[in-house]
């Protein structure tokens, strides 16, 4: 990816999480607090010194790519889709500001449906952080569970992360109290509508089929009702993908009931 400065904007790390897909990533970081994440530096930035005093802190900010349309994919496969875009950013294909241009207007609209909304009320997209944006840059607050450092570098372990298996990120910040938290701050439109949660139900055996630790993550997603916005068939049944398991589940009147629990 180039900016308008002709500068390289190149991942420093990918994080690894159990979400295969988008299907099921809660939408905003945090609502699924034990989810587990690991952030993997790339090789040149993979120096323990990079990330000493990292510890102190209990959470970071992350800067990471959103992957508009790309269904599971694996680490390596983005960091293809990286070496495609920045091939077509050398002057024997079409010129950076040409590839600037077509990203500027590629899959964004100046207003956007919230879901928080019902997906029924339009919003400018500066005022929501829908992913389809300009630039698709995304920004999460995680919790740091521990660093852990070796020869090989750093791995960063932390919780609440609402990224795909494999998004990379292209900077890593400290989260401070003093700068970051507004108690008084306004929450706008989504402060109109109550998050609405879902009930689950799990008959036992199929929850030890779910590593016990996974198992909490695995209900919280579904508590935050994965299912896109407007889905209201009591018949249909949807299936995530989480932990390399199949969950399949359908919904009815405010109950999201687990059906199988198969691997993938």
């Amino acid at each position: 990816m180039e900016n308008l400065d002709g500068v390289y904007l190149r991942p420093i790390a990918h994080i690894r999480t159990d979400y295969a897909q988008k299907f099921g990533i809660p939408r905003q970081s945090g609502l699924v607090s034990c989810a587990q994440g690991i952030i993997e530096f790339e090789p040149e930035f993979a120096k323990n010194k990079a990330v000493m005093g990292l510890d102190e802190f209990t959470h970071l900010w992350l800067l990471w790519h959103f992957q508009n349309g790309l269904e599971g994919g694996s680490a390596q496969d983005m960091r293809d889709d990286y070496a495609a875009e920045q091939e077509e950013c050398t002057p024997t294909s079409r010129s950076a500001q040409e590839v600037v241009d077509e990203a500027l207007n590629r899959r964004w609209s100046t207003t956007v449906r919230p879901p928080r909304l019902g997906g029924s009320v339009r919003k400018g997209v500066f005022a929501t952080r829908s992913p389809f944006r300009p630039n698709p840059i995304g920004l999460s607050c995680v919790k740091i569970d521990f660093v852990e450092t070796s020869p090989q570098g750093p791995l960063i372990h932390v919780l609440g992360a609402d990224l795909r298996d494999g998004t990379p990120s292209f900077d890593i910040k400290p989260y401070l109290p003093l700068a970051d938290c507004w108690p008084e701050a306004s929450g706008g439109f989504t402060e109109q509508v109550p998050a609405g949660l879902l009930s689950v139900e799990i008959d036992s055996d199929l929850l030890e089929c779910i590593p016990s630790d996974k198992q909490d993550a695995v209900i919280q997603v579904l508590e935050n009702d994965p299912r896109p916005v407007g889905s209201n068939d009591p018949d249909h049944i949807y299936s995530l993908a989480y932990a390399g398991l199949e969950i399949q589940f359908m919904v009815a009147d405010g109950t999201a009931t687990v059906l199988e629990v198969s691997a993938l």
